[in-house]
């Protein structure tokens, strides 16, 4: 855990950083944190307060940007689909939608530990744990919460909340093809926090993979991830 009360360190061993410095270390330092973060791997807290101020965020959206966004996300779905009720859509949206960003953010980190743990302990044969993983997502989640907040204004100017940070600009409306999915799926924080991740792998190796190998293994394991969604949101709609 996190917020615990200060205990005398043993002679000779470092203290963990607290957790405003660790998120500070994500921007600044990554490979140093993921140093820190060998020693001790801590996570519930740093994942618990993103996720509350993620639900919090997005329960505090305004209506019409929601509505317009579930309405532009009908309109984007494949023919023959029957669009639902968009008032419906909207008390759904306030009920689940800050439940899905409390609960999604564990549920995603988790998912994301598991495959680096498989890329990096299977296939580089390295000896980091499950829980190290989960510590170093964790922590590279809040350049994603920042990301959140710096899209915003661009949400509100557009009227909804489809674009990205990135590719997607260059696109003159929202996107509705696997191409156009495709772009918008590729974005300045998703890179940014897949470089960093790899910074924090390579940290965590001990010194064993270099921070170019963890940033383009993690970089790689992002572009899977965007072949993934974009392939998803042609089929089945944003």
């Amino acid at each position: 855990m996190d917020f615990q009360p200060q205990s005398a360190e043993p002679i000779g061993v470092e203290a963990t950083p607290n957790l405003v410095q660790r998120v500070i270390m994500v921007f600044t330092a990554p490979t140093g944190l993921g140093a820190v973060l060998r020693r001790s791997a801590p996570w519930f807290w740093t994942l618990a307060i993103l996720a509350i101020i993620s639900a919090v965020a997005y329960f505090l959206l305004p209506a019409d940007l929601l509505q317009s966004t579930l309405e532009a996300q009908a309109r984007a779905r494949p023919q023959g689909q029957e669009a639902p009720d968009p008032e419906q859509m909207l008390r759904m949206a306030r009920i689940f939608g800050p439940i899905g960003a409390l609960v999604g953010s564990f549920v995603a980190a988790a998912v994301v530990a598991g495959v680096l743990y498989l890329a990096f302990n299977v296939m580089f044969g390295q000896d980091t744990t499950y829980k190290q993983h989960l510590s170093a997502t964790a922590h590279v989640y809040w350049i994603g919460l920042l990301g959140f907040f710096v899209v915003l204004p661009v949400w509100m100017s557009k009227g909804e909340m489809t674009t990205q940070l990135g590719l997607g600009l260059l696109l003159p409306e929202a996107p509705q093809t696997f191409v156009g999915y495709l772009l918008n799926s590729v974005t300045l924080f998703g890179l940014w926090s897949s470089a960093a991740l790899g910074a924090v792998e390579s940290g965590l190796s001990g010194g064993r993979i270099s921070t170019g190998k963890g940033i383009g293994t993690v970089l790689a394991l992002y572009g899977v991830w965007v072949l993934f969604s974009a392939a998803r949101q042609t089929l089945f709609g944003a």
